[in-house]
């Protein structure tokens, strides 16, 4: 039997894997869609699920570096997914909202998505799907707090 470290780097290993295989098959969904990349499905997801996000709102929901929020949205920009403007009552944040085509796009996705992810989980039973989300929610939660210690940052709960 392993011991309780070697488990828990198999287990960190592990869901690096998964993150890997789910973001490769993701992947093929968004180009269906004309999108690059499973991170560009990501903020069209949820900005049709929370609309008028600011830029630090992205960055905190989808966990990805400003830098890197950043740069996907100004290629989605481009690509005319979606449009960007400045709040009316503080013009240091910047807001980010769905185009029609951004939402055309989503909705391309979406039957795909859903079987693709009925797919991915079918080897799961009824139980385990809520206990693996409940377990992943409190996980995140935790790592934001361990790499937030120090930084000043607020954690943002959803």
């Amino acid at each position: 039997m392993e011991d309780k470290d070697t488990q828990l780097a198999n287990i960190a290993m592990d869901i690096i894997r998964v993150a890997n295989i789910l973001e490769r098959l993701g992947g093929k969904y968004a180009h269906e869609a004309d999108l690059n990349s499973v991170q560009q499905y990501m903020i069209l997801a949820l900005l049709d699920s929370k609309p008028n996000l600011s830029m630090g709102d992205l960055h905190q929901n989808t966990l990805v570096t400003k830098q890197a929020i950043t740069g996907v949205v100004d290629r989605l920009k481009k690509g005319g997914y979606l449009e960007i403007y400045k709040d009316s009552k503080d013009r240091r944040i910047t807001r980010v909202i769905l185009t029609e085509k951004g939402k055309v796009a989503l909705q391309t996705t979406r039957p795909k998505r859903i079987s693709g992810n009925r797919d991915a989980f079918s080897i799961l039973s009824e139980e385990e799907i809520p206990q693996l989300s409940g377990i992943f929610s409190k996980l995140i939660l935790h790592l934001k707090h361990i790499e937030n210690i120090g930084t000043g940052e607020d954690i943002i709960h959803d």
